[in-house]
């Protein structure tokens, strides 16, 4: 008798729990839309060829890199994803790809990064502060994390800067590295 009462008690709280969440699992009336705030990101879209620089410093001696972007709405305009390469003398070749989004709950947008390096990250930003957006947020590397910072300005209709940064010491914002940044033509600012 004891087993079937323990049997049932649990039984009706897991019914207490499921069935007021049930609606909240169903799926919606209408098509879930992107953020309006999601057109901020379309600037993005497109080819883009980069040349620059990585500063010397615990990552290694640093040089002189050259890469491309490829930029597109995603996943129903949820998104804003890309793949990006880059080589950097005779060193291997890096591969990226990274994920943008808006997040309504705290109104903030999202970065997200992997890389063949082992490299991910996850930063945060306000938005666009006139030509300028900046996120920051936090990313590990080759079983180290740091503060990071990469910053996004337009320079024109088809060009922007990027510059990268970090907390090496969890204190003091180090430049690691900039590259500036040339659309293909054809690819229409949106």
């Amino acid at each position: 008798m004891k087993t079937r009462s323990i049997v049932g008690t649990l039984l009706a709280a897991a019914v207490a729990v499921v069935v007021p969440c049930a609606p909240s699992m169903a799926a919606p009336d209408e098509a879930m839309k992107p953020a309006a705030e999601m057109a901020n990101l379309k600037w993005f879209d497109g080819n883009w060829t980069c040349e620059g620089a990585v500063n010397p410093g615990p990552m290694g001696p640093g040089g002189k890199m050259s890469g491309t972007v490829k930029s597109h709405s995603d996943l129903g305009g949820f998104w804003q994803s890309g793949m990006v390469r880059s080589t950097m003398g005779g060193k291997p070749a890096m591969e990226g790809m990274f994920h943008m989004t808006y997040d309504p709950g705290p109104k903030q947008y999202v970065l997200l990064w992997v890389d063949n390096m082992g490299a991910y990250s996850h930063e945060t930003s306000t938005g666009w502060d006139g030509d300028k957006i900046v996120f920051s947020g936090q990313t590990a590397m080759g079983g180290k994390q740091m503060q990071s910072r990469d910053t996004f300005t337009k320079n024109g209709a088809a060009s922007m800067k990027h510059d990268w940064e970090g907390q090496m010491d969890g204190a003091t914002w180090t430049p690691m590295g900039s590259e500036t940044c040339k659309r293909a033509a054809g690819a229409a600012k949106k």
